[in-house]
C-alpha cells in the first residue's frame, strides 16, 4: 500500500506561527508533525508516500528530502493552486499504479492502527473505507452515520448534540482503491469529506467505516498544539522521542548543558544544544525545542519552548508556548528529518 499525505493546507488558526512555518511542520516533541506522521507509515511498512505541498514548499523539501533518511521514498507534488485532499490524490495518479492508497492529513497527529484499517477495508470489499472516532461533542466534527455492518448511511456537518444521529466524527483517514480516481476529473478541486464521500453513498456505492480509539488530534488551532505537545511529551500518543533518557521521564538531545543546580522533573523533552542554568526549575509536562536557554532561577511549568526561546533569570513560561516564532524555519533546518 502506498500513501497520500496531505501537507497543502494553510493552518491560517495556527497565525502568527503559521507565517513563518507550515502547519505540518510544526514542532511536536521536537520533531514536525509531518515526521511523527512518516514514522507512523513506516511502522506499518507503508515506505512509498506521495506529498502534496503548497505553503512554504521548498521548506519541507528541505526537510524530508527524497525520504531516504526515513527509510522511505517520497513522490512530492507543488500545487500552485489548491486542488483539494480529492484534486491533489489525483493529481499523483500515476504515481498510485493502480494500488490501494492509505490517505491521511499531514498536519495532524495521530497512531491509528492502519494496518488494521487496511486490513478491515479488504475484508468488506469497499470501493473506499472512512477511519471515524467516537467523540463527546459531535457538534464540532463533520460526523459520519453507519448502518451495523460499518457501511456509511449518510453524514452530518456539525450537528447539534440534540440533532445528532451519530457520534462519529470523520478523521480524515481514508483508504480507497485506486479506481475511484478514475471517476474524477482533472486540475480540478475536488474534496473527499464533501465532494465525494456524500456522492458514493447517494450512488449506494460501497462506502465503510472503520472505528478507531486512537489518538487523533488535527493540531487546529494554538491551544490544540499545546496540548498536543503535552500529549506527545505525556505518552498519550506513540511518537518517537528523540535523544537519551538522562533521568526518569527527561529526554534530551546533543549539546544539552544543564546545571547542577538545576531540578528537571519528567516528563521533559529537551531538544539539541539546550541550556538550563543554575537554579532553574523546569517541571514537566514540558518540551523545550532547539537552542533554548533557561536562565538562573527560571520556572518552566506545563509549557512548550519554540526553537530559540530564552527565558530571562527568575523568568516564568507555565501553560502555554513561548518564543519567537520567527525562528521556527531556521531551527527546524538545523535538525532535518533522520529515523
Amino acid at each position: 500500500m502506498k500513501a497520500m499525505v496531505m501537507a497543502a493546507g494553510l493552518g491560517t488558526r495556527l497565525r502568527p506561527l503559521t507565517d513563518f512555518l507550515p502547519k505540518p511542520m510544526m514542532p511536536v516533541a521536537n520533531r514536525p508533525v509531518l515526521h511523527h506522521l512518516l514514522n507512523l507509515l513506516h511502522r506499518h511498512d507503508v515506505r512509498e508516500v506521495g506529498i502534496n505541498v503548497h505553503a512554504f514548499p521548498e521548506l519541507i523539501q528541505a526537510y524530508f528530502g527524497d525520504g531516504s533518511s526515513l527509510g522511505m521514498t517520497i513522490e512530492w507534488s507543488h500545487e500552485e493552486e489548491l486542488l483539494g485532499t480529492a484534486g491533489g490524490t489525483k493529481k499523483l495518479e500515476e504515481f498510485w499504479g493502480g494500488e490501494t492508497i492509505l490517505i491521511t492529513s499531514g498536519d495532524g497527529l495521530h497512531d491509528v492502527d492502519v494496518t488494521a484499517l487496511l486490513g478491515h477495508h479488504r475484508r468488506t470489499g469497499a470501493l473506499a473505507t472512512l477511519t471515524v472516532k467516537p467523540v463527546s461533542d459531535p457538534s464540532a466534527y463533520g460526523v459520519v452515520i453507519l448502518d451495523r455492518d460499518t457501511r456509511v448511511r449518510g453524514f452530518q456537518e456539525k450537528p447539534t448534540r440534540d440533532e445528532a444521529r451519530s457520534d462519529l466524527a470523520n478523521c480524515g483517514i481514508y483508504v480507497i482503491e485506486a479506481e475511484l480516481l478514475d471517476r474524477l476529473p482533472a486540475d480540478t478541486f475536488h474534496d473527499f469529506g464533501t465532494d465525494v464521500w456524500p456522492a458514493l453513498v447517494a450512488a449506494n456505492e460501497e462506502v465503510y467505516a472503520y472505528t478507531t480509539m486512537a489518538y487523533w488530534n488535527d493540531v487546529g488551532d494554538l491551544d490544540e498544539l499545546r496540548n498536543t505537545i503535552l500529549d506527545a511529551v505525556l505518552g498519550h500518543v506513540r511518537v518517537e522521542i528523540p535523544g537519551e533518557e538522562i533521568a526518569p521521564g527527561v529526554w534530551a538531545e546533543k549539546g544539552c548543558r544543564i546545571a547542577d543546580s538545576a531540578r528537571i522533573d519528567g516528563p521533559v523533552v529537551l531538544g539539541p544544544g539546550v541550556v538550563i542554568e543554575d537554579g532553574a526549575q523546569v517541571r514537566g509536562p514540558a518540551a523545550i525545542g532547539a537552542d533554548c536557554h533557561v536562565g538562573q532561577g527560571a520556572a518552566i511549568r506545563s509549557a512548550a519552548l519554540l526553537p530559540g526561546t530564552a527565558v530571562p533569570d527568575e523568568g516564568l513560561a507555565i501553560a502555554g508556548i513561548f518564543g519567537d516564532a520567527s525562528k521556527l524555519a531556521d531551527a527546524v533546518l538545523r535538525y532535518p528529518a533522520a529515523r
